[in-house]
């Protein structure tokens, strides 16, 4: 496919944020001309100070620091720590966190299980969808999963908007399998939540969980409590009640398979992958700040 193809299929919004981004910036983030200069300025210099960092490691990325500093409402002391645990998560969970380069997206296992809707939702959150009835557990380790969810995170938050206003995740759990199930171990729910609450570098608004089996209900009652109070009330569990889905998310955003009104609104992970490609500058700085050797 063309890059002019792709850029019809699905747009990377990687330029300023939108007037309505800027609007719920303030709103929210408390991002202010002075907050975004006086928190760029003492964030770098927090970490040129901090001996738990690499000393070769980039520090001076606004594009990068700007990240965090959304993350944690301009608030440098918090974006620090929130930067100091991303890096300490990644490095535990270094077989599946990889340092990653544009070109290693070109064929990631597990890429049919993900799909992001290609507009905004409502409240301008980017939609990325997992199908479990995809995932080849004999192909596919399960934390390989992670390896492609984490590749569609570090795309997308290139995106200021997406910084700005976050993301929703749906996992469709329609025609799961018992081997899948099976995977379903307290040590999977124990890294899923760290990666979730501690690790994730982008606002994470809701976590909803369609055409759940109740064979996986244990699963998912112990991941909950895993979780703090906050992120706890994210996690929002609708069977296959689509009306539920409906009242968190516009029916307008939302494909026909799940109640909505869009004809095509999906990409493939892979789609997605390739038009990143186009970004390879920008994907790479943001990585080249969280390498762990």
């Amino acid at each position: 496919m063309t890059e002019i193809a792709l850029e019809k299929l699905f747009r990377l919004e990687v330029e300023d944020s939108s007037d309505f981004g800027k609007e719920v910036a303030l709103k929210e983030l408390r991002e202010t001309p002075k907050n975004v200069l006086t928190g760029l300025k003492r964030l770098k210099y927090l970490l040129e100070n901090e001996t738990n960092i690499p000393k070769e490691m980039p520090k001076n990325n606004e594009r990068w620091l700007m990240n965090f500093l959304r993350l944690c409402k301009f608030y440098p002391e918090s974006a620090k720590e929130k930067i100091l645990c991303h890096l300490e998560l990644k490095k535990k969970f270094s077989n599946f966190l990889k340092n990653s380069e544009i070109i290693d997206l070109k064929d990631p296992k597990g890429k049919n299980s993900f799909y992001v809707l290609k507009q905004r939702d409502q409240l301008g959150r980017r939609v990325i969808i997992q199908k479990i009835e995809h995932w080849k557990t004999s192909a596919v380790d399960k934390y390989e999963l992670f390896c492609t969810f984490d590749a569609i995170i570090n795309t997308l938050r290139l995106e200021p908007d997406t910084q700005i206003n976050g993301i929703v995740a749906i996992m469709d759990m329609k025609n799961m399998s018992f081997s899948q199930v099976l995977q379903m171990t307290p040590n999977f729910a124990k890294t899923l939540t760290d990666y979730l609450s501690a690790y994730l570098p982008l606002r994470f608004k809701a976590y909803h969980i369609i055409n759940n089996p109740a064979i996986v209900q244990p699963f998912i009652k112990l991941a909950t409590q895993l979780l703090n109070e906050k992120f706890r009330q994210r996690i929002l569990v609708h069977g296959k009640d689509m009306k539920k889905l409906h009242r968190h998310i516009a029916v307008d955003c939302l494909p026909e398979c799940y109640g909505g009104c869009g004809k095509d609104v999906e990409v493939e992970s892979s789609d997605l992958f390739d038009i990143a490609k186009v970004y390879a500058n920008d994907f790479k700085t943001f990585q080249e700040c969280e390498r762990i050797d």
